[in-house]
């Protein structure tokens, strides 16, 4: 990577670049920058130019509604550049679950419920408005048939036709789903920061889209913020007090198969799945196994 680059174009020649490393950052590279006066800032680097897109479109699209880090500049990008986010730096730490409480889930409940609280226009990445669909199965089956290309020649066989069958026979449960409205897609603890017991920010964007409601309940069925039933019921009060909760329950296995799937192609296609991504990896087979497998 050429910092050299970021720093001519960024101003920031004289900054010191402080790399952040941790196990989620998979997508981008993260530094911490710290101007000579003491200035401090996040840069993030995209190696994929759609997610730099997707990030800068979310963060200016709520910047007066939920709590996200300010823009300072961008690197577009171009051919033999990855694009970059400079963003404020927002004090405080990413949010560990065991630091929850019941006032804090049911203030995140409705930061997600005000999240999609946005109506869009159809379904799919709202950077390329043209593509949008009217049908919420149709980008669902374009990640879902992307995770399974990545997967056709390292998961045996026998268990992608389980995962075949599974999702033919329960896609048509998407034409009933809550939206199209904006979602995030990542909303789970480490992509919140927490300051003086509130959210001071949210972040991670890269995924966000116009989808469905339902799917930003993931993380908190799959266990990502916490099994204590207490702050799961204040977390959906907390969204209660916004909008209503969709009936998420039902398409929940659908839905998990499919993130299971593209977790597991990601870090294949990545080559990972041995190495840094190989606790997503193992933790998204053995589900596939344990439910799939034994029926």
């Amino acid at each position: 990577m050429n910092l050299s680059l970021y720093k001519e174009r960024l101003n920031l020649s004289q900054a010191q670049f402080i790399f952040i490393d941790h196990e989620d950052a998979m997508v981008a590279t993260v530094f911490k920058i710290v101007q000579p006066n003491g200035e401090e800032f996040i840069l993030k680097i995209c190696s994929r130019a759609g997610d730099c897109l997707r990030e800068v479109f979310f963060l200016n699209h709520f910047r007066d509604k939920v709590p996200v880090p300010r823009i300072v500049q961008t690197v577009p990008p171009e051919a033999g550049v990855d694009g970059a986010v400079l963003m404020e730096f927002l004090p405080g730490q990413l949010l560990k679950t065991e630091t929850l409480n019941d006032k804090l889930c049911h203030e995140i409940g409705s930061l997600l419920a005000r999240i999609h609280l946005d109506p869009v226009k159809g379904y799919g990445d709202l950077t390329t408005p043209d593509r949008l669909s009217s049908d919420s199965r149709v980008p669902f089956t374009l990640k879902f048939e992307e995770g399974m290309d990545e997967c056709r020649d390292h998961l045996p066989s026998t268990l992608l036709a389980k995962v075949r069958g599974y999702y033919d026979q329960h896609i048509d449960l998407l034409l009933s789903t809550d939206g199209p409205c904006i979602i995030h897609r990542d909303f789970r603890p480490g992509n919140l920061i927490i300051e003086h017991g509130n959210v001071r920010g949210i972040i991670d964007w890269s995924s966000a889209r116009g989808g469905f409601a339902e799917e930003d309940f993931c993380p908190l069925e799959f266990g990502e913020w916490s099994n204590n039933s207490s702050y799961k019921n204040s977390f959906l009060e907390g969204y209660a007090s916004v909008r209503n909760i969709p009936d998420y329950h039902r398409i929940m296995p659908l839905l998990r198969l499919s993130r299971a799937i593209g977790a597991i192609g990601f870090t294949v296609k990545r080559g990972t799945w041995e190495g840094k991504g190989k606790k997503i990896y193992q933790f998204n087979r053995q589900y596939l196994e344990s439910v799939l497998m034994t029926t």
